[in-house]
């Protein structure tokens, strides 16, 4: 992987890609083995790590997970075990925010904290109604990654992927 610094800070871009994490990012949500034996590794999904780091550039990333038992710091360090933890600016858990996706306590929380408008934020997460269909009702841009099928969600302000590699081109589609 390219050497990429830490996520850059939010005066840099006015655009934020959000990402879901188990089945997303990773092929599944990590188990946790206790205070000593920390997070196990769990795989990448294929293209996630080299299309994220070759957005970096150009995009503030940061996490929405619907994990309800865990800290940003065991988040960090089980994406770090496929090399892009540093790429997150922000980690947002049912946890942290104390609300579930797709709700819209949960996004509203994520939008104050982002600074930004609804419009310049994208979410991408495998769970149509929990990160698509809630992100899109808070006015957040949507696009749905769905590896299991041929299937197509389209609309305004939502597109759908069965490939990592189809994400920077998605991302122009939707005016980005």
């Amino acid at each position: 992987m390219p050497d990429v610094p830490s996520h850059p800070s939010s005066s840099t871009h006015d655009k934020v890609l959000l990402f879901d994490w188990g089945g997303t990012l990773m092929r599944s949500m990590p188990r946790w083995q206790g205070t000593s034996a920390g997070w196990t590794r769990e795989e990448a999904i294929p293209h996630a790590p080299e299309t994220l780091h070759g957005l970096a550039a150009g995009w503030r990333m940061g996490l929405a997970s619907n994990a309800c038992e865990s800290d940003e710091d065991p988040i960090r360090a089980s994406l770090d075990t496929i090399g892009i933890g540093n790429l997150f600016e922000h980690i947002f858990t049912w946890r942290s925010v104390g609300s579930p996706k797709p709700w819209g306590p949960f996004w509203s929380h994520v939008l104050r904290n982002l600074k930004v408008a609804p419009a310049r934020v994208v979410m991408v997460g495998d769970d149509w109604m929990g990160d698509v269909w809630g992100a899109r009702q808070a006015g957040l841009c949507g696009v749905w990654f769905n590896p299991h099928s041929d299937e197509v969600r389209e609309r305004e302000g939502v597109r759908t992927i069965h490939d990592f590699r189809s994400l920077p081109g998605v991302l122009a589609d939707l005016g980005f």
